[in-house]
């Protein structure tokens, strides 16, 4: 008679000898494939629950060189923005059988390049991130299949972004419309290309209106609500002439930290000052904010970079990009006036 197993030791050949099948006649059934009649099949599924099997994935990985697990690098999984997605991305892994590992860099090229490096060496079926810096030769060397989120200026590699560009010739507009005289524009990391572009045709509408943006009025540092905070102070010490009457900001957390500052000034917003964000997190619908913003749909972002890396993974797409570029959409709430 067998000895008892632990549960973790039980094996389709266990299970092969119990129900009185052959071996590959559990591995066909176990793994979803056909050529087993539905009694047999029924019999094996409930002979595998009460004993508790539980497939080796190591052992599974080594045979089929597929470990059904990607791996998600964000900078700073704190952002709701981040965190938007990388629940999306998960769910969607899921529902396809797929299980997540979730890194954060802090913006930190050689944290992201360890990152890297470690979801490599586990061997992970493909990688989903958002890069940290403008490089894109860098990455160009990752043999596994990879999407990036976020970076369309590197065509070489899979990606799903957002109209940056787009993004800010519509907060321009938007702060001209509503009469503004004066904007100002407090973004993130200077390396970052979202940033990059969203600036540039931020800079583009205002010079088609004969404004000019000076560097005084360019701000740049992390992505959060300190920065937003410590710049707009800093902007707001100019003298009276050179002071801007509105922030284009380089997302929420920036425009936020922007908002207690005026707060605590008790400069009226949008009244005599105007603010615009981009991303659309959460925090910005909120009653007491109602932060006007440009929305990026985050959800889709996720779902849609899921499915493209492990349409690539099982397919084996090797040496085949695909692009997909999404539009951001203008949320006009409490925080600039009613357009003009």
């Amino acid at each position: 008679m067998r000895s008892k197993k632990f549960m973790s030791e039980i094996t389709i050949k266990d299970i092969a000898e119990i129900v009185g099948v052959s071996y590959a006649t559990v591995s066909r059934t176990l793994n979803n494939r056909r050529g087993v009649s539905p009694a047999t099949r029924e019999l094996i599924f409930k002979t595998a629950e009460k004993l508790g099997y539980k497939p080796n994935l190591h052992a599974r990985s080594l045979k089929t060189n597929q470990t059904h697990v990607i791996a998600l690098i964000v900078p700073d999984i704190a952002n709701p923005f981040f965190s938007d997605i990388a629940l999306s991305v998960s769910e969607t892994a899921f529902e396809k059988g797929y299980n997540t590992i979730l890194c954060s860099t802090n913006w930190d090229p050689e944290i992201e390049t360890a990152q890297l490096k470690m979801v490599q060496e586990q061997r992970v079926d493909g990688i989903i991130f958002k890069p940290s810096d403008r490089s894109c030769e860098r990455y160009l060397d990752i043999s596994t299949q990879k999407v990036m989120i976020a970076n369309q200026h590197c065509a070489e590699t899979s990606y799903v972004e957002v109209d940056n560009f787009t993004g800010g010739q519509l907060a321009a507009r938007h702060l001209l419309q509503c009469g503004y005289q004066n904007p100002a524009f407090i973004g993130g990391a200077r390396e970052s290309f979202s940033n990059a572009d969203r600036l540039a045709s931020f800079q583009q509408v205002l010079a088609e209106n004969g404004m000019k943006l000076t560097e005084k009025r360019i701000s740049y540092g992390p992505f959060s609500i300190e920065n937003g905070y410590s710049s707009a102070k800093e902007q707001l010490s100019m003298n009276e002439k050179s002071r801007p009457d509105c922030f284009f900001c380089g997302n929420d957390l920036i425009a936020l930290g922007a908002y207690q500052y005026l707060l605590e000034r008790e400069i009226k917003v949008p009244q005599q000052f105007g603010l615009i964000g981009f991303d659309d997190i959460y925090l910005s619908s909120l009653p007491q904010i109602q932060l006007t913003t440009l929305s990026q749909p985050r959800k889709k972002m996720g779902q849609l970079a899921t499915e493209l890396l492990i349409n690539q993974i099982e397919k084996n797409h090797v040496g085949q990009h695909s692009h997909i570029l999404l539009q951001p959409e203008l949320i006009i709430r409490k925080s600039t006036r009613l357009q003009q």
